[in-house]
């Protein structure tokens, strides 16, 4: 992130290639396009959406959270200071530097880093980036995911979201998610369901920190017996 993070989003080079005409070296598109945006602008969110994912993998909670609010629309300017007017309602596939040509995206990108530079949004309504978005909202941030026969309860939250709720159905059950995170922001340590605690739960594996639990789907099923449920999680 040292060279790659900006302040609308991780990059996937930290400028652009150079080209100075005839055979293209690196990549045409890249190299030729008089346009600066999208893969060619090198803020392309889908890629962004992966370096959240590695940093959920790898537990660093406020990084993040921080990354999920850099790419969402709503309220952008409170998230990404140089951002120019966007849509607030439309998910957005790049950042584009606020530049006429890429010489002149070539030769500012320092200062894009810096945030002097306005970054405008690129394509709108990009078919699956939402997808892709809410579910690392709902399986990595509150980590809430199924894995074959089994419900796995692996949220990366930082302490500044300790009593936050999360009202999301599972089998057509009304459920209320209540997170707790009073020591640490993964590897939560007790699931409470309807009061009642899960005892059968094993740890995941995950080789960069401790993983979270794993319970049958059938015992998370049967706790499920209200007309209003919650599970509450202890981290």
């Amino acid at each position: 992130s040292r060279y790659l993070k900006f302040p609308d989003g991780v990059r996937l080079m930290d400028r652009p290639p150079e080209y100075t005409g005839g055979k293209s070296v690196h990549f045409q598109r890249a190299e030729t396009a008089s346009h600066f945006g999208r893969e060619i602008g090198l803020q392309y969110v889908h890629a962004h959406i992966r370096y959240c994912e590695a940093l959920a993998k790898v537990g660093q909670a406020d990084e993040l959270l921080e990354g999920l609010l850099t790419i969402s629309p709503v309220a952008i300017k409170e998230t990404v200071p140089n951002a120019r007017p966007r849509q607030a309602n439309l998910y957005f596939s790049s950042s584009d530097a606020e530049v006429y040509d890429r010489y002149e995206a070539s030769s500012c990108m320092d200062e894009l880093k810096k945030g002097n530079v306005g970054a405008l949004g690129g394509w709108r309504l990009y078919s699956s980036g939402p997808g892709i978005y809410i579910g690392l909202v709902i399986n990595r941030l509150f980590g809430i995911r199924r894995s074959y026969e089994r419900v796995v309860i692996d949220p990366v939250l930082p302490k500044s979201m300790d009593g936050a709720e999360l009202d999301l159905d599972w089998n057509g059950k009304k459920v209320c998610w209540i997170y707790h995170v009073e020591k640490q922001s993964f590897a939560p340590v007790k699931v409470v369901v309807n009061g009642v605690q899960v005892k059968d739960c094993t740890r995941i594996e995950n080789p960069y920190r401790d993983g979270g639990l794993g319970m049958a789907s059938a015992v998370f099923n049967t706790l499920l017996s209200e007309q209003e449920n919650t599970v509450e999680i202890y981290l």
